[in-house]
Parts: structure tokens; C-alpha cells; sequence
């Protein structure tokens, strides 16, 4: 069986943090942006990957299907939060 996961890797060497687990990839790509949206609301570097699992695959096994950066020098940029604004 096919399974998301949603993994924040720090920017420090602290482990790989698993967030969330779903079994659809439109509800891992919203858990994914919801995820990012907090993430940067808190100032938290690192990066945000989800992570295709199949069968019995740990948390931290299968292939990253999307990554996204959380750099802290855009984490500190108002607009950084909101795509839609204009400056």
C-alpha cells in the first residue's frame, strides 16, 4: 500500500522529524503546505519533504516527491507568508 509522509529535516543535526502520515497525495500536498505555512510562522529552518512510501518502508525510506526549503532569512520576510502579496 502507497503512504505519504510529511518529514521536517532541521537545519542542525537533530534527526529527521516525521509530521504527518496520509494515504493520498492530495491530502499529503495539503498537509505539506499547511505544514510549510507553520513552519515559517514560527521561524523554523530546515526543510519540508514528502516522502512516497510503499509496503512496510519506515518513516525516513522511499523517494522525496517534493521538497521545500525553509531558509531563516525568508522565514523573517512578511510577505514570505502570504504568496498572493504584492510587496
Amino acid at each position: 500500500m502507497r503512504r505519504f509522509e510529511i518529514v521536517f529535516r532541521p537545519d542542525s543535526d537533530d534527526a529527521p522529524i516525521p509530521l504527518e502520515s496520509v494515504f493520498d497525495a492530495n491530502q499529503a500536498t495539503m498537509a505539506f503546505h499547511a505544514q510549510v505555512q507553520r513552519l515559517m510562522r514560527e521561524g523554523t529552518p530546515g526543510e519540508l519533504v514528502i516522502m512516497n512510501h510503499y509496503g512496510n518502508q519506515g518513516s525516513l525510506e522511499g523517494s522525496a516527491v517534493l521538497r521545500q526549503p525553509l531558509p531563516l532569512d525568508t522565514l523573517l520576510l512578511p510577505h514570505a507568508l502570504d504568496p498572493f502579496s504584492t510587496g
